[in-house]
């Protein structure tokens, strides 16, 4: 049985977003397939526990904080913190003594922040097999997103700079697995894994399959477009208002937006001015389970700014049978490949989306085998074999 150490800055039931459900899934996946697996976790203290299987060893943050919990963190404290993550030296110690403890035949490490990459240089030393999991742009980025008004076309002097000794720890990686092709093109294209085999594997997202949206909209008579995740700017819910602002008043009459989700106060009252000001009736739901949510619509728009490295709303949202149209940035073209007609640039593209959904003149393609669970655990079976 093979002993598998995977890495994480935080774990179960510290959850911010995507990375952390992806991890314990992916955990737990391992053990169903026979894997020896611990998980390695920042906390605030130690302690090690057994969550649902998992053997959890956490270990106190060796920073000025843990990133987990930043939010009060000051524009100083911030900056020392990716010096001293880029390289933590204070972390090695106790990585060292855990890498010894456990003895892994292979080190996962899911997401790298505040586990900090020299945990790539002491497992090569202690000759332990390393497969790094790119889910973000953390490495190349110190806000991990690549944005700044919009998409970084190059990296800036800063970001280069804290980066740099990541990117020196990269050659020390065995494989590198993306989360889409896109998010292992990029970190390339700069120089990072050098010596790595290079390996996308999507993340298992896909639940409960059904063949029949539960919601029509037009036996209903009111059209629902959803969009569901965070409330922030760089995920562009403001086009979806500005290309509604383009359509017909009769057509308009019969739809209404649905936003499900927290985030940007300010940004939320925005968009709710924005919609008022264009006549477009829309419903800010707050958090809600991502299942009842996309039962409740018609068609889901993702319309990030950002290069979203993957989206997993899009692959839950073709599981419960609703069409999604998703802006051509990051990731996201790759899981609709199928389904071109309902990828767009810019909102005049959105705007021919929606009058072609509505007049039926498109139709969505629901192929899923890419995404089922079973294909995407026997591509990892293979690779850790």
């Amino acid at each position: 049985m093979k002993k598998i150490l995977i890495a994480c800055r935080a774990y179960y039931p510290d959850i911010a977003g995507g990375g952390e459900i992806s991890t314990k899934t992916l955990s737990e996946t391992l053990v169903k397939l026979g894997f020896d697996v611990t998980v390695l976790t920042i906390s605030d203290s130690n302690k090690k526990e057994n969550v649902e299987g998992v053997l959890v060893h956490r270990i106190k943050y060796k920073n000025v904080y843990w990133s987990f919990k930043n939010a009060d963190a000051g524009p100083v404290k911030k900056i020392a913190w990716h010096l001293i993550d880029s390289n933590n030296i204070f972390i090695e110690g106790e990585l060292k003594k855990i890498l010894a403890e456990v003895k892994p035949d292979v080190l996962i490490t899911s997401t790298i922040e505040d586990i900090s990459s020299i945990i790539w240089k002491v497992a090569k030393s202690n000759k332990i097999r390393t497969v790094h999991i790119l889910r973000s742009y953390s490495l190349l980025c110190p806000n991990a997103n690549m944005f700044k008004e919009d998409n970084c076309n190059s990296r800036c002097k800063l970001c280069e700079t804290i980066t740099l000794p990541k990117k020196h720890n990269s050659k020390y990686v065995d494989d590198v697995i993306g989360i889409s092709h896109f998010v292992v093109d990029e970190h390339l294209k700069y120089g990072y894994f050098s010596a790595a085999k290079k390996h996308v594997i999507y993340n298992i997202c896909l639940g409960t399959v059904i063949d029949q949206r539960l919601y029509d909209g037009f036996k209903q008579g009111t059209i629902k477009i959803g969009y569901l995740g965070r409330v922030h700017k760089t995920k562009g819910i403001d086009i979806i208002f500005n290309a509604l602002a383009r359509i017909s008043a009769e057509l308009k009459g019969k739809i209404e937006v649905h936003v499900a989700g927290t985030g940007d106060e300010e940004y939320i009252e925005e968009l709710k001015v924005l919609a008022n000001s264009f006549g477009v009736k829309c419903h800010f739901l707050g958090n809600r389970n991502a299942n009842d949510f996309l039962d409740s619509v018609d068609l889901l728009i993702v319309p990030s700014k950002w290069n979203e490295p993957f989206g997993r709303v899009l692959i839950e949202s073709m599981g419960r049978h609703v069409p999604v149209a998703g802006k051509k940035v990051g990731g996201i073209p790759e899981l609709l490949t199928d389904n071109k007609d309902f990828l767009f640039d810019d909102e005049t593209g959105l705007v021919q989306i929606i009058n072609k959904f509505v007049k039926g003149e498109i139709e969505f393609n629901f192929k899923l085998q890419e995404f089922r669970t079973e294909n995407i655990i026997n591509k990892w079976s293979e690779l850790l074999m």
